[in-house]
């Protein structure tokens, strides 16, 4: 049996930095205002095995409770409401032992295989927690993450925080690489496809987007991290702005008509919808047979050692 999950400290979320310094009192005050949702939320992890094995090694990835998780303006009560459903959620939708093996950030679920090598991943988010607990990530033959886009599972709904790519002076020649692989279809964009694919394939109420200006990392520490417009990036996706402030993007991606693209072009639209359909039959078998039996060799589960 897992041991029992206990609220990380300070030293475990920040294993490098002094005590008894500007960062070390935000943290206590933080644990001091939110001390009833510590609570709670201790006694929900330590409610299931699979959680407190989820926790168990990673203890600090509970920190967003007291800080900050996928959208700014939740408070402490609905930080605390928002990642108990995402995680019971994901424990009925991924399975329990999907869950319980999710306990390091090595695990991971192979829900497709695009082209030349390519795979569409689901695992831990293994950046970011802030952003969201999960992420799904394309890598190349080796392993090594190329994007990713974090979320959450929320009101029945997949919550996009974030779409990640390559920094520094290879990024241009990455992306273009990329894009000529994938048959036209920029990485970006792939993200946000197989999101929409995910979600259906799951039978989730829809896909919706974090505006700009409710990003996490809309902090002044981390503002430079944010490379991206995402107003503009959902409204690139066929979002919509609603009332909840949030970008509701299409369950399922549209399309042009073969018939309508031109003709030099049109052999590279077919590979790209072949690619895609391929993906989307891919994840939907993944999860039909975890639905049925949660057996390690299901959906092409690996437990190797993520770059």
């Amino acid at each position: 049996m897992p041991e029992q999950f206990v609220f990380p400290d300070f030293k475990t979320v920040y294993k490098d930095a002094p005590k008894f310094q500007i960062q070390h009192l935000k943290f206590s005050l933080r644990r001091l205002f939110t001390r009833r949702q510590v609570k709670d939320f201790e006694n929900f992890v330590n409610a299931s095995a699979p959680r407190r094995t989820f926790f168990q090694r990673r203890p600090q990835d509970a920190y967003p409770l007291i800080h900050a998780f996928v959208d700014q303006r939740f408070n402490r009560r609905r930080r605390l409401q928002v990642m108990k459903e995402d995680l019971l959620t994901a424990e009925k939708l991924f399975g329990q032992e999907t869950l319980a093996n999710m306990t390091t950030r090595k695990f991971h679920v192979v829900l497709a295989h695009l082209s030349d090598g390519l795979t569409l991943w689901l695992n831990r988010n293994d950046n970011c927690v802030d952003e969201g607990m999960w992420s799904l990530s394309l890598r190349d033959s080796e392993g090594k993450r190329l994007y990713m886009a974090t979320f959450a599972l929320v009101d029945g709904k997949l919550l996009a925080a974030s779409i990640q790519g390559p920094a520094g002076e290879e990024a241009k020649d990455l992306v273009r690489s990329l894009t000529k692989q994938l048959h036209g279809l920029r990485p970006q964009q792939l993200m946000v496809t197989a999101l929409q694919y995910f979600s259906a394939s799951l039978n989730l109420d829809g896909i919706i987007g974090i505006a700009q200006e409710h990003q996490v990392k809309l902090r002044w520490r981390l503002k430079k991290r944010v490379k991206m417009n995402y107003d503009l990036f959902w409204q690139e996706n066929g979002a919509t702005l609603g009332d909840d402030g949030y970008w509701h993007l299409p369950q399922i991606p549209p399309r042009k008509d073969l018939a309508e693209i031109e003709s030099k072009k049109r052999s590279m639209y077919r590979k790209r919808y072949q690619m895609l359909d391929n993906m989307a039959a891919e994840m939907q078998a993944c999860f039909q047979k975890l639905d049925s039996a949660f057996s390690d060799d299901l959906c092409h589960l690996k437990n190797k050692q993520v770059v």
